[in-house]
C-alpha cells in the first residue's frame, strides 16, 4: 500500500461504512481481532473535518472566512471549500503513513474540483446496501419521515447543511449517483461490498477483504485466521449495541442510537407500496444491476 496516499472506505450514508470500519481495524490495529470498545476508529476517521482544513487561512483569509464564518453552509462556502480537497489531501499524505479515511462524499465534480483522484488516493472499499433499507435507518438517524428521507435520496443533495462543532459538509448527491461516482473510478484499486452480503455470511466477505489488501499491496495479516473468527464475534450487532450502550459511542446521532439492527428486508414491512414504488422507479436501472430488484 502506498504510505503517501490515502485508502478510503466509502459509502452512501447509513449503508455499513462503520462496520466495514470495524472490521478494518480489526484487521490492521489489533493483534487477535478482539475489539474491545469503538475509540478504535479513531484509525479511520472522516477527513472531512475542520482540523484538515485550518491550512486554508494562511493561503487565503478571505476563502477562511467564507468556509467558516457562517452558521450553516451555503452555495459560495461549499464551493470555495471544493477548490481545498486535494490540497487538504496531500498535505495528509505528506505524513507517509498509511492513512485511512471514512467518506460519504460522492466522487463527482463540484464547480470543476472533484473530491478526490489517483494521485491522492491508493485504492478504496465502496460498501453498498438495498436504498429501501437505507430509507428506514436514514430516517431515524436524520430524525425526518419515511418520505422526507425517500426524497433525499432521490436528490441531489450538495450537502447536509447543519453546521457542527467539526464537521464539513459532505457532497452526497442521490444514491445511484453516489454508488457510480465511485464504480467509475477505475485508476486505483477498489473493492465493492454489498452489505447484505456481510451480514449473511462474514467470514467470506472479510476473506475477500484481506485477499483484496494481500493481492494489491503485498501486505501480510498476522494470526489472519484467529482475527477472522473475533472479528466476526467482535462486530456482530448484538455486541456492538452492547458496547455503545455500555460506553456510549460518539459518531452517533442526536435522535437515535447508531447501532440499531443491522438487518436487511425492513423495508417490506416498513414501507408502504407507494414508497417502494417511488424508490425502486428512480434507481430502477442500478437496483436491477445490483440484484435489489
Amino acid at each position: 500500500m502506498h504510505k503517501d496516499k490515502i485508502f478510503w472506505t466509502a459509502s452512501y450514508p447509513k449503508s455499513g461504512n462503520t462496520w466495514l470500519r470495524l472490521i478494518l481495524c480489526g484487521i490492521f490495529f489489533t493483534n487477535n481481532g478482539n475489539l474491545q470498545n469503538l475509540d478504535i476508529l479513531n484509525n479511520i476517521p472522516k477527513l472531512d473535518t475542520f482540523e484538515n482544513f485550518k491550512f486554508i487561512k494562511k493561503l487565503s483569509l478571505k476563502d477562511y472566512k467564507t468556509i467558516f464564518s457562517n452558521t450553516e453552509y451555503d452555495h459560495e462556502s461549499t464551493s470555495t471549500l471544493a477548490k481545498y480537497w486535494l490540497e487538504s489531501q496531500k498535505k495528509i499524505n505528506k505524513d507517509k503513513r498509511i492513512n485511512f479515511f471514512k467518506t460519504h462524499n460522492a466522487r463527482l465534480k463540484f464547480k470543476n474540483f472533484v473530491y478526490t483522484n489517483e494521485l491522492t488516493t491508493s485504492g478504496f472499499i465502496y460498501i453498498y446496501r438495498d436504498p429501501r433499507d437505507i430509507v428506514i435507518s436514514y430516517s431515524k438517524h436524520l430524525n425526518k419521515d419515511l418520505d422526507s428521507t425517500i426524497n433525499f435520496i432521490k436528490n441531489n443533495n450538495i450537502i447536509e447543511n447543519k453546521k457542527t462543532k467539526n464537521r464539513m459538509p459532505e457532497f452526497i448527491y442521490n444514491w445511484q449517483d453516489h454508488y457510480r461516482s465511485w464504480k467509475n473510478f477505475i485508476k486505483v484499486p477498489s473493492l465493492f461490498i454489498r452489505f447484505e452480503d456481510l451480514l449473511y455470511d462474514p467470514e467470506k466477505e472479510i476473506n475477500k477483504i484481506i485477499l483484496f489488501f494481500k493481492s494489491n499491496y503485498k501486505i501480510e495479516i498476522l494470526n489472519e485466521n484467529q482475527k477472522i473468527k473475533n472479528i466476526i464475534k467482535s462486530t456482530n450487532f448484538e455486541n456492538l449495541q452492547n458496547i455503545e450502550k455500555k460506553l456510549g459511542f460518539i459518531e452517533k446521532s442526536e435522535y437515535s442510537k447508531f447501532f440499531r439492527e443491522g438487518s436487511c428486508g425492513q423495508w417490506k414491512k416498513k414501507l408502504d407500496k407507494k414508497q417502494i414504488i417511488s424508490i425502486e422507479n428512480a434507481f430502477e436501472k442500478l437496483m436491477v444491476e445490483l440484484n435489489y430488484i
